[in-house]
């Protein structure tokens, strides 16, 4: 229980009323629906941390393998890591994506120009 004395405001300070005035308050007390509920939170949470971590391995290996294919996955994967809140993790894969489809494209590119000139 909660108590609060109201202050008096008349015109004589050294006067005490006889009635006090204390007014009580009650906290009320309502169960919260959170408990009957799983915490599904922390499953999404992860789900897309793995997702994100996907994402880097198809970008990764798509340095050694097939460029253009794995690159794409990870570039496409990689943005929806980023859509999903975890932008560290999908920008790097993003980053390695591009960087594999950009470096692959030109090299093929070179060894075109090459045999044609």
């Amino acid at each position: 229980m909660y108590r609060h004395k109201k202050k008096q405001h008349h015109k004589h300070h050294n006067h005490k009323l006889s009635n006090d005035h204390e007014e009580e308050y009650g906290a009320e007390f309502y169960p919260t629906r959170d408990i009957y509920y799983t915490d599904s939170k922390s499953n999404s949470y992860i789900s897309r941390l793995v997702l994100g971590y996907v994402a880097l391995f198809f970008s990764l290996f798509s340095l050694f393998l097939m460029p253009v294919v794995f690159g794409l996955i990870g570039i496409v994967l990689g943005i929806y890591t980023v859509t999903k809140g975890h932008s560290t993790l999908g920008y790097t894969s993003i980053g390695f994506g591009l960087f594999s489809v950009i470096v692959s494209i030109f090299y093929n590119l070179l060894f075109v120009l090459s045999a044609i000139l």
